[in-house]
């Protein structure tokens, strides 16, 4: 087997900054795919920016999380939203509604389906499915997108499980709950994911370092990459102050931009004779 990486753009729609970066790292061959959030306020601008550079094949960044207004009526999805509208703030707020049963499970197949047909209907081919905040690999969740991979002829979607020896470097100390978190639900689902038939990444690269790459931090993933398919899941952009403001933790996007865009970074990985895939 050979070493084949997968470096992902997440976020591609949020703001007209993310679009602007995204692009930037993708003409310059330093991000191999990106994911189309369906819910975001750049939505259509991403779009415009796809289409000028004939991308035709596109991921689905699911979310039912971080205040975003849903693409189905609020009527129809009243668990899923707040009294303004839009979807739970935080992660750990939607996983305590969510554990406790007030989420309906019909509600969160009918949004991810309407964002899935949003994607789609734009004239995107779809690639593969992740998702904000990793929430499709919860495991009720992840039954949901398994159907709608299988409804709608999706291939791929992502599988956030990183390394021990990936999680001992690069985990920060207030984040190890969290990562934990998401470890034990993507073991939990793993089964899942093997007798379904559906494709999926190996390994996963990108949860404990989230908008804290540096380049160590990176220039290490990729000396320790084993044979198989790794995804890297990155927020390459270039924000304005008031998007900054209402999501802080972007703040180290241009960073990671810098990183990417970085050809010492491209030497590297030719260096191991790693293979740059897409989905």
């Amino acid at each position: 087997m050979s070493k084949r990486f997968i470096i992902n753009a997440d976020d591609f729609g949020l703001a007209e900054g993310a679009n602007e970066g995204i692009m930037e790292c993708y003409n310059r061959g330093a991000v191999t795919d990106m994911s189309l959030l369906a819910v975001g306020e750049a939505f259509g601008h991403a779009v415009a920016r796809a289409r000028e550079n004939n991308i035709g094949r596109i991921g689905v960044h699911l979310a039912l999380t971080d205040s975003f207004r849903p693409i189905m009526p609020v009527t129809e999805i009243p668990t899923l939203v707040n009294k303004d509208g839009r979807f739970s703030k935080g992660y750990c707020c939607f996983l305590a509604k969510y554990f406790s049963g007030s989420i309906s499970m019909n509600e969160i197949y009918a949004e991810l389906k309407s964002q899935i047909s949003k994607v789609k209907k734009a004239g995107f081919a779809i690639t593969h499915l992740d998702s904000h905040h990793h929430i499709h690999i919860i495991p009720g969740i992840l039954k949901i997108v398994v159907k709608l991979m299988k409804e709608e002829s999706v291939r791929y979607v992502r599988f956030p499980l990183e390394r021990m020896s990936m999680l001992m470097k690069l985990t920060a100390p207030r984040a190890w709950a969290r990562n934990l978190l998401l470890s034990s639900m993507c073991m939990a689902s793993r089964r899942l994911l093997g007798d379904s038939g559906v494709n999926y990444n190996d390994y996963f690269i990108g949860h404990a370092s989230t908008f804290k790459l540096k380049r160590t931090d990176l220039i290490f993933a990729i000396s320790n990459l084993r044979d198989g398919i790794t995804e890297l899941g990155c927020h390459p952009g270039r924000f304005t102050e008031s998007v900054k403001r209402e999501h802080p933790y972007y703040k180290n996007c241009e960073k990671e931009l810098e990183i990417l865009c970085d050809t010492g970074f491209t030497e590297e990985i030719k260096k191991r004779s790693i293979e740059l895939v897409s989905y």
